[in-house]
């Protein structure tokens, strides 16, 4: 497993030794909280214990410009939204683990777009070993977390939705994971937005990425993971382009990046599905489902599997802060609010690998 960067928000209601077990896979460790002086005390307790720890401590008060693969935020029921709102930009699509289980709903209102995972049993006492409890919806997440406590020698109890399963250091299951990739060549991705109420002004993204996750070639259980650069919009119009990217828009200084995650993938008939997943754009995420027409999967010429897919949608530009309006001389709306969105997919299979999983 390769290491991961460990956020810990409210970290000196921890102790040392607690974080110092999780730094033994050589993750990386940032601490947040208010009181800078316990930080430094926290910093130097966990050093005694690992002095090759790789720390890093910032204060929690307003925004922090930092990136996390998972985020513990060990805050008091009730301040999940004031944390929020201090780093919603930088968690949105990162794993949120909770000490607490009556918080697992609030983190996953205040973060919808992260995946929360419910932590049980750690308590640690020096020197000592627990067994940890894990539960979850996402088998990923949750496979993440299992690796990170591996690693530091628990034994792991692990729960998702559908099934409960123990994992230990000497026995796992596998899965074969089938990776698609985007082929970008015959691929694209359009919006529309309404103008004066009367017409359409249309414009693609030169550059986007995408990539789907099954179990073998089982479409039910595809994860999706999309974006696209901003700056890379083009309405065929320089200058409307260039008033795009700034703040009155997509405010691509800040937020370069549109990005989907896509998390369940329901059947509708033989061609039609929809997708389920979460939309972030200028750092707010929301709940969207996608129509997708399924195009088949087919053989390439040199012998590669590919498949594609038709999807269309649409948002509310208003629902992600994008709130620019004007309006014309006779008392029309310049600039329609809703969004619709197409693209035109098609992926590449990569070879199916074995994944160890819960």
């Amino acid at each position: 497993m390769s290491a991961k960067t460990i956020a810990i928000i409210g970290a000196t209601g921890r102790t040392g030794i607690d974080l110092a077990l999780l730094l033994s896979g050589e993750h990386r460790l940032l601490l947040f909280d208010h009181d800078q002086k316990a930080l430094a005390r926290l910093v130097k307790e966990i050093q005694s214990q690992n002095p090759y720890a790789q720390i890093e401590s910032l204060s929690c008060a307003g925004d922090a410009s930092w990136e996390a693969d998972v985020i513990i935020p060990n805050v008091p029921p009730g301040s999940e939204i004031q944390l929020a709102n201090n780093i919603r930009a930088f968690v949105n699509r990162k794993i949120v683990v909770t000490l607490n289980e009556n918080q697992v709903t609030a983190w996953e209102n205040v973060f919808p777009a992260a995946r929360v995972i419910l932590l049980s049993g750690f308590s640690i006492p020096a020197m000592s070993k627990q067994n940890l409890r894990l539960s979850g919806k996402d088998a990923d997440a949750l496979k993440t977390i299992s690796d990170i406590f591996l690693g530091a020698g628990y034994a792991i109890h692990q729960s998702t939705n559908k099934t409960s399963k123990t994992i230990n250091q000497s026995k796992m299951n596998t899965m074969e994971t089938t990776k698609w990739v985007l082929d970008p060549t015959h691929s694209e991705l359009h919006f529309k937005v309404r103008h004066l109420m009367v017409s359409w002004v249309t414009g693609i993204f030169k550059q986007f990425d995408a990539s789907v996750e099954t179990e073998g070639e089982d479409l039910s259980t595809a994860r999706v993971h999309f974006s696209a650069d901003v700056n890379s919009i083009s309405t065929n119009n320089d200058q409307r382009d260039a008033h795009l990217k700034t703040t009155d828009f997509f405010d691509s200084s800040n937020h370069p990046q549109i990005v989907f995650e896509g998390s369940r993938l329901e059947k509708i008939d033989g061609e039609n599905y929809k997708l389920n997943g979460t939309l972030t754009l200028r750092g707010i995420s929301r709940k969207l489902t996608l129509n997708v027409e399924f195009g088949g999967i087919t053989k390439d010429p040199w012998g590669n599997t590919r498949t594609g897919f038709t999807v269309s949608g649409k948002i509310n530009r208003k629902d992600f802060g994008v709130s620019f309006s004007m309006v014309s001389e006779t008392g029309g709306i310049l600039l329609g609010e809703e969004v619709t969105i197409n693209a035109n997919v098609e992926f590449v299979k990569q070879v199916a690998t074995q994944t160890k999983a819960a």
